[in-house]
């Protein structure tokens, strides 16, 4: 079955959504396109530090998230201490091809949920083997198809006949192909 993901590198349910593609890729079950899209452009260049408010609300989404977990389904995300501007990393990874493409989208976001590493900054990506590349069509076509779906939001995951999944519905339908296909929760 052939899906398109939509997600965010700083989003942590996009996050979950990653893992759960991986599974679902090994399994044979799915053929992942994964769109990388800067869901809120208005992080500044340098990125905003994790406090406050913001703290807050990301303490409240790893919470809900690892409340939707089913026994035994891993999620070692961790609060960063840095939101960074994702607009190097999704035009990097755009600008990736081949087989890497996948490996890179799982050691961009392990790098950032994980290891608290700051994807905004160029160093940091290059160490990563994320490609330095400006912004380009690919990154502005993937956007503008995620912005023309009805209530684009990440993640989301548009299925071969044209259905949109997304949120907690788009992770729900991932597990569940997951479990339906004999994957480990």
């Amino acid at each position: 079955m052939k899906l398109t993901v939509y997600g965010s590198f700083n989003c942590p349910y996009s996050f979950l959504a990653s893992l759960r593609v991986e599974r679902l890729c090994g399994l044979g079950v799915a053929d992942v396109e994964w769109r990388a899209v800067v869901h809120d452009p208005g992080v500044p260049l340098g990125g905003l530090p994790v406090i406050g408010e913001l703290a807050g609300m990301l303490d409240r989404e790893l919470n809900e998230i690892r409340g939707l977990l089913p026994v035994g389904e891993p999620y070692p995300a961790r609060r960063p201490r840095v939101q960074p501007n994702t607009t190097l990393a999704v035009a990097g990874y755009s600008a990736a091809t081949g087989v890497g493409t996948s490996r890179l989208r799982v050691t961009l976001f392990d790098a950032f949920w994980v290891k608290g590493l700051d994807l905004g900054d160029a160093r940091v990506l290059g160490e990563l083997g994320c490609p330095a590349a400006p912004p380009e069509a690919t990154m502005q076509w993937w956007r503008d198809e995620w912005l023309g779906l009805e209530r684009p939001m990440v993640p989301m995951v548009v299925f071969p006949e044209g259905t949109a999944c997304r949120g907690l519905g788009a992770l729900k339908r991932l597990a569940d192909l997951g479990a339906d296909n004999g994957a480990s929760r």
